[in-house]
């Protein structure tokens, strides 16, 4: 006989294991490790530069390390996202997970990332609506930039990072979300 595994919903999952290291990725439950110094460098630097931006111009919100809910059995964190203005205003319960895809999702790669771990996220942001997933190398210092017709470009330390009709006149130096190679 064999014993057939419980999955959940986003809505099971939040209830149980809001606030804990734990995502929701079809109806299983993954654990998330804590992340190194550089991870948190990385992801502090994109998150200050771009939510600046968005500040200055009025364009919605940029969060932190926050759920965001891909499909009714998916639950994932982005370690720096853009949710626009008028999709943000229609968040009733802003004290939980975000009940649908940013339109901007930044992931920085870890050294215990396997290639198709961070591959899958990308596609699953893809698939429940983002716009643009900027996927952050910190050993290569490169961003490598996923559109939603599964197209990607590489970008290197001396070229910029644009927002297109996403993030609306965003230009961003890619050297300047890396610390400096001297540090």
């Amino acid at each position: 006989m064999s014993v057939q595994e419980q999955l959940l919903t986003v809505e099971e999952f939040w209830a149980e294991y809001a606030g804990k290291p734990f995502e929701l990725v079809h109806g299983r439950i993954v654990e998330v490790a804590l992340k190194g110094g550089i991870h948190g460098v990385v992801s502090a630097r994109v998150g200050m530069r771009l939510g600046g931006f968005i500040d200055e111009n009025e364009l919605g919100e940029m969060l932190v390390a926050t759920g965001f809910q891909l499909a009714p059995d998916m639950l994932r964190g982005a370690d720096v996202a853009f949710v626009r203005r008028e999709k943000w205003a229609v968040v009733e319960h802003q004290e939980k997970y975000v009940p649908f895809a940013p339109d901007l999702a930044v992931e920085v790669v870890s050294p215990n990332d396997s290639a198709l771990e961070v591959l899958n996220k990308v596609e699953e942001y893809l698939a429940a609506g983002t716009l643009l997933v900027w996927v952050m190398y910190p050993d290569t210092r490169k961003v490598v930039v996923h559109y939603p017709d599964h197209t990607a470009r590489t970008f290197g330390a001396d070229e910029y990072l644009e927002g297109g009709d996403v993030v609306p006149g965003l230009k961003l130096a890619v050297v300047d979300l890396f610390p400096p190679l001297n540090s």
